[in-house]
Order: structure tokens, then sequence, then C-alpha cells
């Protein structure tokens, strides 16, 4: 009963236990052996599996899966108990009828297969060398082996006392096979007329020899007789024979013109030896019969190199057999006569020969003109000098023509720009608050008609604050400097050009020994690097002149500042503090662009003592006084960018100059009449 149970058990594990496979692209015969070893079943495949396929299955209905597998690769299986036989013939007979399926098999592998389940013997010779499928149902067994042996090819049964016997059938009647028409006639003048149409190339050759009789003179033996016997001529084909002529109809001036047109309709060439015309297969006969016979033919070019002449040959005529010689102007073409006249052609209007210009740029670098080069001008055609400072045109005069009316619009000068610079730092501490008192008021009886400001140090600067800022903002800038409220950091002109990056920096750079300090004593370890901490302002500013004169200007300032020094005590750097500021704007030439925000806040602490009194113990602390001072400075920076346009006063210089030569008799004239300097 224990035994029992197990087994039980075991097949019920069997039954709900699942399969997973994933096969792609490999041997039938391994995937079978895999599923062989996981199921359990002795699956076996005959000689006739052979090939590749896919199976992906996962689950438990495990034959239903290996049905489809078997259908989608045209395979059969025949189960005898336990042991499972795969092929890729299935024959059957059921009341003397047979049924046959074969797939992608040898005819051997079928006659084989069948010979088995068959009461007679079935031998043959030999069978055709090429796959083939069969599908049979319910047929007869003379039947089933005569359709057989028509599927085949030409091959017939013979049935004896033993049993069947395929035999081939050596005469196999042309005609037979011939479906079209193929009419060739030899007329006066050695002529031969030819009318094909849907005709193997085989049977028009027959025809062809067939008509070309010739005569010629009898053996040696017989050489005392003066009469001729005419003779066939003689051919060999050495390439397949079932090529077909849709249709051809034309007159041959002799023999070999007509055969030579109808080999090249099918991609044959022929050689004549020892009297035996050879055709082989030849395929560039096809194109040899539009584009004319290719011979080997030299060509020299006198201005233009050969490796740079053979892009013109192959986008004007296509890929050609071309082989650079060593003189690097000479080449060898594979050409027709066709394809010669019209590298000639090309030769005659592409190799010209070209001069050497150079390049007047005005304003623009070599570099620079490269890189933006118009639309007309090729970059292959400029050269520049070894020292990079003069470009060379290669190419004809009305090319260079061209260049130089294209330099005329784009060799401009560059716009520039000028920005007047003004930074000043506002003390905004609780102890030096200051606030102007300047305005204005309406006059009175007694008032004198007039106002006064002294304006001695802003009309100093390098910027018209008057002009920029208002004469307010100037009187109060005035009396914050005379109070030592508002220092003058930087005021200055920087001068760029359009597009370009302007920097202006002033800074303060402190060096410093980087140190340790010693845990155990507690004394600085100096390292010997120095280090260096840089303290001040730093402005970049990238403006760009559009075609209306508006200025763009991106600004970017930063403000460091250096805290106090404390690397003796702590062995630390001294701490920095930094702001930033990025801004864009956009407007005309002259209007002011103000940078502010850039606020820096420091701790001051002053102590006062009175001399030896102040280093008694405890009773020194009242000879001591400590003052502790919040300081707040901000940074103000005034930008005002002009555009320095010289390009239009230039140019209309230039013109009045060349005006002014064109019309100088007329210019003396007007000037000898003039009496007095209104006049002029």
């Amino acid at each position: 009963m224990t035994c029992v149970t197990f087994v039980v058990c075991h097949f019920a594990v069997a039954q709900t236990a699942g399969y997973s496979w994933d096969f792609s692209d490999c041997e039938l015969k391994d995937i079978l052996f895999a599923v062989s070893v996981d199921t359990g079943i002795s699956i076996v495949p005959d000689d006739t599996v052979s090939g590749k396929g896919d199976l992906k299955f996962a689950g438990n209905d495990f034959e239903t899966a290996f049905e489809a597998f078997l259908k989608s690769n045209r395979l059969f299986v025949r189960k005898d108990g336990n042991v499972w036989t795969v092929s890729r013939v299935f024959v059957a007979e059921e009341n003397g009828c047979f049924f046959l399926e074969a797939y992608d098999l040898l005819p051997v592998q079928i006659v084989e297969k069948l010979s088995e389940v068959m009461d007679h013997v079935v031998t043959f010779e030999t069978l055709p060398a090429q796959k083939i499928s069969v599908h049979f149902k319910g047929v007869g067994e003379n039947v089933l082996l005569e359709s057989l042996a028509k599927r085949f090819g030409s091959y017939s049964v013979e049935k004896n006392s033993s049993g069947y016997h395929f035999v081939k059938n050596n005469e196999v009647r042309r005609t037979e096979s011939f479906s079209g028409m193929a009419k060739i006639e030899r007329v006066g003048d050695g002529f031969f007329c030819v009318d094909v149409e849907d005709c193997r190339f085989s049977v028009v050759l027959n025809q062809l020899f067939s008509v070309s009789d010739t005569e010629q003179n009898m053996s040696s033996d017989f050489a005392d007789l003066s009469d001729k016997t005419p003779c066939k001529k003689s051919f060999c084909l050495l390439s397949d024979a079932d090529v077909k002529i849709q249709r051809s109809c034309f007159y041959g001036v002799d023999f070999e013109d007509t055969l030579r047109l109808l080999c090249a309709q099918c991609g044959y060439d022929f050689v004549a030896e020892n009297g035996i015309y050879y055709i082989f297969s030849n395929p560039g006969a096809r194109m040899e019969l539009v584009s004319g016979k290719r011979s080997w033919r030299k060509y020299t070019l006198q201005f233009t190199k050969s490796q740079d002449f053979f892009s013109f040959i192959f986008k004007r005529i296509g890929k050609l057999e071309l082989i650079a010689l060593p003189d690097e102007f000479s080449f060898l073409c594979f050409a027709s006569a066709g394809e010669a006249y019209v590298i000639e052609t090309l030769i005659s209007e592409a190799d010209l020969k070209k001069d050497v210009y150079v390049v007047n740029l005005k304003y623009l670098k070599p570099t620079e003109f490269l890189e933006h080069l118009p639309p007309s001008v090729e970059r292959s055609a400029l050269f520049m000098a070894d020292d990079s400072a003069q470009l060379y045109f290669k190419g004809t005069e009305a090319a260079y023509n061209n260049l130089c009316e294209q330099l005329e619009v784009c060799d401009r000068p560059v716009k520039r720009i000028s920005y007047d610079l003004l930074i000043l730092q506002y003390d905004e501490t609780t102890q030096n608050n200051w606030s102007s008192s300047f305005g204005a008021k309406r006059l009175g009886i007694g008032d004198r008609n007039g106002i006064s400001a002294v304006l001695g140090s802003v009309m100093g600067f390098n910027l018209n604050v008057v002009t920029s800022f208002g004469l307010t903002f100037a009187a109060e800038l005035q009396a914050s400097i005379e109070e030592s409220k508002t220092r003058v950091y930087a005021d200055t002109t920087l001068h760029g050009v359009s597009g370009r990056e302007i920097h202006f920096q002033n800074t303060n750079t402190f060096r410093y020994r980087d140190n340790n300090v010693d845990p155990q004593t507690g004394t600085p370890i100096y390292s010997g690097v120095t280090r260096e901490i840089a303290s001040g302002i730093k402005i970049d500013v990238v403006g760009w002149v559009s075609g209306d004169g508006m200025i763009t200007s991106k600004v970017t300032a930063s403000v460091s500042r250096r805290g106090n020094d404390t690397s003796a005590s702590t062995g630390n750097p001294p701490p920095t503090s930094e702001k930033l500021v990025t801004t864009e704007v956009c407007g005309k030439s002259g209007e002011p662009v103000v940078l502010s925000g850039l606020v820096q806040t420091a701790e001051t602490e002053q102590e006062k003592r009175t001399p030896l009194l102040s280093k008694i113990p405890l009773f020194g602390n009242l000879f001591k006084s400590r003052e502790k001072t919040k300081e707040n400075m901000q940074m103000v920076i005034y930008l005002v960018p002009h555009v320095e346009d010289i390009s239009v006063s230039i140019y209309e210089k230039k013109y009045d100059f060349e005006w002014a030569q064109e019309n100088m008799e007329r210019i003396i004239e007007v000037f000898g009449s003039c009496e007095n300097e209104q006049q002029i």
C-alpha cells in the first residue's frame, strides 16, 4: 500500500507539474532532446529531421503545445508506447489507399519511407538532388508512384513481378517544353533576320546555327577535287540553357554580329576556337550592349588631380573602373566609346586653369573669415599662409571676382562698444548715517532768480553723472563724498567689440602660510605651503549691438571681502564673503545700467587701554573700554554703454572721396567763385 500510494502521488505531482521552454533558432534535434529529458518521454528524431526552429512554452498542457510545435515546423510524430518517433514524412495505408505527406525532403528519402509500408519492392537508379514537398490522400498504389515520378521530373515507373522501378527518361523532346516562337532566316548579302518571342536561348541557338551553313574544304585525301561541301557551324553552351529571350526582332549584319546580340540579351558572351563557338556567362554583356564595348583608355589632366576628378565622373556617368597613375594627373578608365566621349567633354568643362589670388581682408582675421564663409564661396578654394596672417584663393578669375563682391558685404568693421564705469562704496553704518538736504522750492520776492551747486568732485568723474542721473543725484553724491560717507572704488571707461566679453577686476590678494596646530603643545606648525585669498570686485560684461542700434548687455558682478585674520590663533585661513549679481538688459546707447544690492556686513571691535594700569589683574579692567561696531557697506555699479560705430563714417568718407575725384573740376570751379567762408 505504501508503494502504491507513492506511485500515485508521483504521477499526480507529474500531472500538475508545469513546463517552461524558450528555444529560439535552435537545432530541432536539440529541442527534441531537451523536451525528452524534461518530460521523461523517449522522443527520437529520424534521419529526415534537420534544420532549426523555435519553441516557447510555459504551462501544463504539454501535448497540445507539442502538437503545435510539430505543425509549425512541418513535423509528424508516431507514438509507440513510451517511444515517440518524429519525422518529416507521414506514410499510412488504409484499405489499399495510401496517405503520404512530406515536406522539404529529397526524393530518395520519400521513396525509402514509402517502401517501408508497401508490400512491393521499390527500386531506383538515381533520383534528383532537389528537395520537394508532396501531399497525397487516399490514392492507390499505382497512382501514387506515377504521380511521384512526374513530381521528380523526367522519370517514369516500370512495374514488374517483383515491384516497381523508377527510370529516368533520357529522350526528352525539347519541343514539349517550348511554348514560344523563334524564327531565324538567312537573307541575301549575309544578313540574318531574327524574330524571337518568349523562347529559350538554347532553342534560338539551335536555329541560328542550323541556318549558318558555310563552305569548307574537304580533307586532304580529296584535295584534288574542286568541289566544296557545305558544313554547319558548331557551338558549345557552357552555362544554363533555360534562360529565355522575351522579345527580339532585328537584322544582323553577319553571323557573329547576330550571335553577339542574342548572347548579350541573355548575359552571355562567346569566343571562337578551332571552329567551335564557346558560349559562356558574362554579367556585363547587357551593359556593353547598351553603352558599347568597353576597353582601357588613358586620360591626362592639366590642372586637376585625377583623384579630385573621379568624383565628377561618378556623378556624371556612374561607377566605372578607374586607376590613378603615379604622376597624380593621369588615370586609366575602363569605358566604352560613348562613355569616353562624356569623359572627354567633362575634362574640357572641368579641367580649367586655376590661378592663385591674395584675399585682402580689411577688418576680419583670416580665421574669422574661414569660420563664417558666404554661401557662394567654397572652403576648399581657400588656403591660409603658414603664419595665419594671409589668405589665398585658388580658382578662376570669375570666381575670384565673385569672392571680392562678397567681401564688400561681409568684410565690415565690428561695432565697438564702450562702457563708462563708476563703482561707489556707500557706508551704511548706524554711526555714519547721512541724508541729503538738497531740494527745490518756489522763488519768493527778494530771492535771486538762480541756483548754484558746487560739484567739484562729481564733475571730475569720467562718467558724466549730471547728464546720466540728473542734478539732484549729483548734489547728493557730492555731499556724501565730502562727508566721507561714499568712496569711489573705480572710475574708468571699458572698451570692447560687439559680442566679446569685457573683464574688469579690482582685487587685493592676501598670501598666508598654511599651518596646523600641534594637538599636544598647541603651537602652530607651518607646512611650507603658501595659499592666496583674493578680495575685491570683479565685473564681466558682454555687449551686443543689434541692427537698430540697441545694446544688449549681460553684466555679472561679484564683490568679495576678507574677514579678520585668525590664522595665527586657529591655524585656519581667514573667512571670506562674496556677493554675486547677474543681470541682462537691453537699451539705447547712453541709457545707464545700475547694479545694487552688493551689501557687505562686517563687525569690528575696538579696545582702549590706559598704559601700565590696564595690565594690573582685576583692577586693570577699570582702565579698559571695548566698543563693537557693525559696518554695512554697499557696492553700487553704474554702467553707461555707448556705441562707437565707425563703419558708417569710413564708408561715407570713401564714397565722398570717390565722388570728389569724379567731380574735381566742378568743385574747383565752385570754390573759385566763392567770395567768403559763408558761401564756401
